[in-house]
């Protein structure tokens, strides 16, 4: 019997509090927000990103994947939640290269040639098809966070594979899938592997991710009956787990991820103090806009840094200089380049907001009908997807 379908907000706002440290983590500026360590590590929202994932995809899927027509459903339902968004912001980076054609022919040249090095043609390929860090590549191409997107999308496909192909016995799937990928990412982390997000250990970090996310679901079936589990007393060790992770970023990203599987377990009873104040409207529609601002903000960096080159060359002034592993704005004091930041955040939260309302969610509900056209039987609830 299927599970009574939740939405779990808390944890939902956490997603939103995780893209915007991505949104900060790639905004190279030489300011305050810079140096603070939730910054700089705030790419570990990412793997973060990855046990959620798993945690509510079993929540709201599992129990009604009892055959090849539902794994099909499925992945059409998962298509339409990643790829209409993908599709226009990397149709938005096309246009933008096409923009850089055409001024490298008036005199401009940015960093980069046009559609070469990281946005080359075969890149493109990869990227239209989600294969940008299934194939491998030597960096991360095009909308750089969308590795994530292109990895998440191959391990449904394992998700529906374990599902079915145990049947009854898919909770032992998950737990070998869940060890052998652990197993292995642990071993890459420990040799320090020459292996990058793009060419290979993005997806083990994934499928480790996801499949963490599974048995946690499995766990929080067990345990949400406890009552020594769901105060606010575990929320303030699942909030410490989260902050410690962030500030000091430990080398083994298999056990970070495993510190994300308690930390969300914790979370997921909803029953604390911390919860409640995680679901205020704000914080929900963070939530709520999360996906959004995960593939809009890299645009919209992209395309301030090369208005501030255009600026550069102008100007004959520095307003971009390099720090020994970026290039990063720098044209005014450490405050000034912080409200830089904070503008930058602003303009993706409000691009965001018009991608959901006009990308994001008619793609979802187009494909949903998609999918429900295939059968009358038994789909997830929109209410948690």
């Amino acid at each position: 019997m299927r599970e009574k379908p939740v939405r779990f907000d808390a944890l939902d706002s956490w997603r939103g509090i995780a893209a915007l440290l991505v949104a900060l983590f790639h905004f190279q500026a030489a300011g305050y927000f810079y140096a603070v360590p939730f910054v700089r590590n705030g790419n570990l929202a990412v793997p973060f990103f990855f046990v959620l994932s798993g945690f509510v995809i079993t929540h709201a899927y599992r129990a009604s994947l009892d055959g090849p027509q539902e794994g099909l459903r499925f992945m059409i339902r998962r298509f339409g939640r990643l790829y209409p968004l993908h599709i226009v912001t990397l149709g938005i980076l096309i246009l933008l290269e096409t923009a850089k054609l055409y001024l490298s022919s008036h005199g401009y040249h940015g960093s980069e040639a046009p559609f070469a090095g990281t946005n080359d043609v075969p890149s493109l390929v990869a990227n239209m098809f989600l294969l940008q860090a299934i194939i491998p590549f030597p960096e991360l191409t095009w909308n750089a966070p969308s590795w994530s997107i292109s990895t998440e999308f191959y391990t449904y496909l394992i998700f529906v594979a374990v599902v079915l192909g145990f049947g009854t016995y898919r909770q032992w799937g998950a737990v070998i899938m869940f060890a052998a990928s652990g197993l292995l990412l642990f071993w890459l982390d420990d040799i320090q592997t020459t292996l990058n997000l793009a060419s290979g250990l993005g997806l083990v970090q994934c499928v480790f991710g996801f499949f963490t996310g599974n048995l946690t679901y499995d766990l929080y079936l067990r345990l949400r009956d406890k009552p020594y589990l769901t105060g606010t007393a575990p929320e303030l060790v699942a909030t410490t787990i989260m902050v410690l992770l962030f500030w000091f970023k430990p080398r083994y990203v298999a056990a970070d991820i495993i510190a994300f599987g308690v930390a969300i377990l914790l979370f997921s009873f909803e029953r604390g103090q911390i919860s409640r104040l995680l679901r205020v409207r704000p914080l929900l529609l963070l939530g709520t806009l999360s996906y959004s601002i995960y593939l809009v903000h890299f645009i919209v960096f992209t395309i301030l840094f090369a208005a501030v080159r255009i600026a550069q060359g102008r100007l004959g002034v520095d307003l971009i200089r390099f720090d020994g592993l970026h290039d990063r704005l720098d044209f005014g004091p450490a405050g000034l380049m912080d409200l830089v930041a904070l503008a930058y955040i602003g303009v993706v939260l409000m691009f965001a907001t018009i991608t959901y309302r006009f990308v994001e969610e008619p793609g979802r509900r187009f494909f949903n009908r998609v999918s429900s056209g295939l059968t009358t039987g038994r789909g997830a609830s929109p209410s948690i997807i």
